[in-house]
């Protein structure tokens, strides 16, 4: 008897490994398959699609409209609506699955504008020693620029 308890309580703790361990993996099956959408911008391909906060069937009809090329986060794919993030105002919400692509590189250039050219006016170093250079002043000779009559047009 006391054999037969200890080959019960072995098989009860094998069993309970494998159920730990078949749990682990189908919770890391969740998260890889959450987190294949995660990240990746999308657009809209229609002329416009509605856009619902909490879901297509919701009472109150779509919460907004989007235009074509709106700009989204694919938060959950899915075959009717997806689960998605605007990148204009970071609202959350679903949008018709057929009418949005993954964003083409021009529209994602146009995220991330290139950075200004640098400023074309001279600078100075202002730890130098050498005097700065000359200002050209406007001929002495000259009126004042209030004094001097505009032609008529």
């Amino acid at each position: 008897m006391a054999r037969l308890g200890r080959f019960s309580q072995c098989g009860a703790a094998v069993a309970l490994l494998s159920a730990l361990a078949l749990g682990a993996c189908a919770s890391r099956g969740k998260g890889s398959a959450a987190k294949t959408g995660n990240g990746k911008m999308f657009a809209v391909i229609s002329d416009s699609t509605s856009f619902y906060r909490y879901g297509p069937q919701q009472g109150n009809g779509p919460d907004q409209t989007l235009p074509k090329d709106t700009l989204l986060t694919l938060i959950r794919p899915s075959f009717g609506y997806s689960k998605v993030q605007l990148v204009v105002g970071g609202n959350e919400g679903y949008v018709s699955s057929e009418d949005i692509k993954p964003a083409p590189p021009t529209l994602l250039a146009a995220l991330n504008p290139p950075p200004p050219k640098p400023d074309e006016r001279e600078h100075f170093d202002t730890q130098s020693n050498e005097p700065p250079p000359p200002e050209t002043l406007p001929d002495p000779d000259l009126p004042p620029a209030s004094t001097v009559p505009l032609p008529e047009p």
